[in-house]
């Protein structure tokens, strides 16, 4: 099947986040069908499927996940001015695509990969930390996983090699005051008053930047919501500031939780309300598969001022980086949409690499 019809099969098969079981089952039949020297395994709706280890040869992962989010698209299916149009085109099907085209090509005999192959499609990424499909994967097949020794997963970046990436907090800063009617202010203590400090703190900082390996990452913080209890003539008796902590690749979970801490010390907040965390992406430019792929294409590198599944095959002492077709300004967008050549030049990029 050309990789183009592949594409538009997935992006044909609705696939929201929780609702992954249809595009699931395509994938398992295209992966069986298609290339029988495959041990195709399944938890839920996550797939892993790899070939017969050769304890001479690495072992290389290609990774994708099969969710998007919700959206709307008025030309799915269609091609216009070389895009191909469909939720998610370039988050991340267009990958997906790939990774299905490369199995198809090696079931043929037509690519004679130089690694250990595993492939995993995965559901549940765009949602909460805890929840992502790759989590009951590693507890079943840790024995499988960790033996790779780079995973390449097929995010939306342009074609460009993305490393590393920023750990992610969201922390509840909350206020506790005293409820009043706010003609008379003074019987109560406003809640809202009292973040004035936290806001002040937050309005002036200004990104710290982390350098690796010549790229720089710019660790954030920032409130991006409130909440708070009472109406427009009720003086509340509570405000909470939710904080976004993007934290550089060299900081571990414990080490990020200190710097809310201490601020929420320096605000005088009255309670922490640990929302999600999420660890930050080793940066590893040092692997040696990683550098001979850069090399060999002269592929442009980039830091990921970003969250994705990087960290987390990171926590488990598995190298990873970012490299796919899509577009990254196209994710989550209306009308999103990938461009056809950059679909191509991925796949040829990395079936030329697999069989060097």
């Amino acid at each position: 099947m050309e990789l183009l019809e592949i594409l538009k099969k997935l992006i044909a098969i609705p696939s929201i986040y929780g609702d992954e079981k249809a595009i699931a089952d395509f994938t398992e039949r295209f992966i069986k069908k298609n290339n029988s020297s495959l041990t195709v395994n399944r938890v839920s709706n996550t797939i892993v499927a790899f070939s017969s280890f050769d304890k001479k040869k690495p072992t290389l992962a290609l990774v994708g996940h099969l969710d998007t989010v919700p959206g709307t698209n008025e030309y799915t299916g269609k091609i216009i001015n070389g895009r191909l149009y469909g939720l998610g085109a370039s988050d991340m099907k267009g990958g997906d695509a790939v990774i299905l085209k490369i199995i198809e090509e090696t079931g043929k005999g037509n690519l004679k990969p130089a690694y250990n192959m595993i492939y995993i499609f995965y559901e549940k990424e765009e949602g909460p930390y805890l929840e992502n499909g790759l989590i009951p994967l590693y507890e079943k097949y840790k024995h499988l996983l960790e033996k790779i020794d780079l995973a390449i997963i097929l995010e939306p970046t342009d074609n460009t090699v993305q490393v590393g990436c920023l750990g992610v907090i969201h922390c509840g800063m909350v206020f506790k005051g005293k409820r009043a009617h706010s003609a008379r202010p003074w019987q109560g203590e406003n809640a809202i008053h009292k973040g004035w400090k936290l806001l002040k703190i937050l309005s002036e900082k200004q990104p710290k930047k982390y350098e690796f390996h010549g790229l720089i990452y710019q660790e954030v913080m920032n409130a991006t919501m409130v909440n708070f209890t009472g109406g427009r003539n009720i003086i509340p008796d509570s405000f909470t500031v939710n904080i976004n902590y993007r934290f550089s690749p060299s900081k571990t979970l414990d080490e990020a939780v200190k710097d809310l801490k201490k601020l929420g010390e320096q605000a005088e907040v009255d309670e922490l309300e640990w929302r999600d965390l999420s660890p930050s992406g080793k940066v590893c430019l040092d692997n040696p598969i990683l550098q001979d792929f850069i090399k060999s294409y002269n592929l442009k590198v980039e830091p990921k001022q970003a969250w994705t599944d990087v960290a987390r095959f990171s926590q488990w002492g598995i190298d990873a980086i970012n490299f796919g077709p899509g577009q990254p300004s196209q994710a989550h967008q209306k009308n999103e949409y990938i461009e056809i050549e950059k679909l191509q030049k991925n796949y040829e990029i990395l079936n030329n690499f697999l069989s060097k």
